[in-house]
């Protein structure tokens, strides 16, 4: 759950001397837009490819091109959701990490990212998702959770949509078992809005479902 715990064993990191040729091919090799450069462990910025690509002499040092994008980084013990609403905030493709002596340790990629939260959210154990719509007065995650145990389940994590501008939300919930129809049962008899629910033996496609539902959870 921590970023530190989810560094990228990529070597991404620039020299202050490095040269702009070097750094495309960088860029090229890795298949990200953006490297940070580093001066011993001193985070100086990132140096994105249209820097790069803008730079008239490719001999030059990145140390002497003007940086575009805001020194943005963050810390090893801040949590991943954290980092989620930096990536998705300005798009970056790698987020430069430090301790808290403020020095730099590496970097956490977008891909590191959803590895992690698809691993935090429990998406790789087995199991059902049930997607709730409620008014936002009716929200109570423990009355939900209430009625699901009393089916002999347990809920492995949940996550809130709100909607903009109206009073409704989403609420997600994954559960230990596949075989949900008592469940739905009774979320039914207590008037709950059962939206869709996936993963449950139905015919749809698994793999697209649970997909989809993560980038909709993550909002990216």
């Amino acid at each position: 759950m921590f970023i530190g715990e989810n560094i990228s064993t990529l070597y991404t990191e620039l020299r202050p001397d490095d040269t702009v040729s070097y750094a495309l091919e960088k860029v090229n090799e890795l298949h990200v837009q953006q490297l940070p450069i580093v001066n011993g462990k001193e985070y100086l910025g990132l140096v994105s490819e249209e820097d790069l690509l803008s730079a008239e002499d490719a001999t030059r040092q990145v140390q002497d091109l003007k940086l575009t994008f805001p020194f943005l980084y963050v810390f090893d013990y801040q949590h991943l959701y954290d980092a989620m609403q930096y990536l998705e905030r300005y798009a970056y493709d790698v987020l430069p990490v430090l301790n808290s002596q403020k020095e730099f340790l590496g970097v956490l990629t977008t891909k590191e990212l959803l590895r992690a939260v698809n691993s935090t959210l429990s998406m790789q154990q087995q199991g059902a998702i049930i997607v709730l719509e409620m008014e936002d007065r009716d929200h109570s995650v423990a009355h939900v959770a209430h009625l699901i145990e009393s089916e002999n389940a347990k809920i492995l994590n949940t996550g809130v949509r709100v909607f903009e501008n109206s009073n409704r939300l989403e609420l997600t919930i994954k559960v230990n078992k596949n075989n949900i129809s008592s469940i739905l049962a009774s979320l039914w008899r207590h008037d709950y809005i059962v939206k869709s629910s996936f993963n449950d033996g139905s015919d749809q496609n698994d793999i697209q479902d649970r997909y989809n539902l993560l980038m909709n959870y993550l909002d990216l």
